[in-house]
């Protein structure tokens, strides 16, 4: 591939990440309930997306290759406090802790070896399954897909195809290219799950 094809490729990756979740935060700040919605699920995403930011800059990628990510992070912190508000469970200590948590997270991964970081990629894929299968499973047994943006998971799809892309071409990290295979497929059903959920396919047809 190109180096022009490569880098609007990059760019394409980029910029609808920048603001992906906003239709999502904006959902849940105008539903002010989390049905459907896995808390679990974006903790998992948040330290997934971090993770991937620390593995980028252990390994001297260029920033072009992972700049969504540090956006998508600060855009599942937004997500996560809010749902933790709906839930009348964000207290100011709670919201310290959570600070103070995420930071020390980001120091460790900074000062752990090359060789540990590569093992923890591997492990991050059974982990990010499982943070799929728990916004799955939130809204199998909501059956209401409401809250949640067709946009946002149809976008991160197509995005992860093209990190595969991206990946390949450049970087040849074959860890990284696993990963965001599996992302792909899981956010594709994710996608179609809110498809078949949704409040307007699933109403009644009135009858003439």
């Amino acid at each position: 591939m190109g180096p022009f094809l490569l880098g609007v490729l990059n760019w394409f990756c980029v910029v609808p990440c920048v603001f992906l979740k906003v239709p999502q935060i904006y959902k849940l700040f105008s539903n002010k309930n989390t049905k459907g919605l896995s808390l679990r699920g974006y903790l998992i995403s948040c330290s997934r997306f971090t993770f991937t930011v620390v593995y980028h800059v252990r390994h001297s990628y260029p920033l072009i290759y992972y700049l969504e990510y540090p956006f998508l992070a600060v855009q599942d912190l937004v997500l996560i406090h809010l749902m933790l508000y709906y839930d009348r469970r964000l207290t100011t200590s709670t919201a310290t802790t959570s600070v103070m948590t995420y930071c020390t997270y980001i120091a460790i991964m900074m000062l752990l070896p090359i060789q540990m970081m590569q093992l923890l990629q591997v492990l991050f894929i059974p982990i990010s399954v499982f943070g799929k299968c728990s916004h799955l499973s939130a809204l199998y047994q909501a059956k209401d897909s409401r809250n949640l943006s067709l946009f946002n998971w149809a976008i991160t799809c197509l995005t992860c195809i093209g990190r595969i892309i991206t990946s390949y071409a450049k970087l040849g990290d074959w860890l990284l290219i696993l990963k965001f295979a599996v992302n792909t497929t899981l956010n594709f059903i994710v996608s179609c799950m809110i498809v078949y959920y949704s409040p307007s396919r699933r109403q009644p047809k009135k009858s003439v």
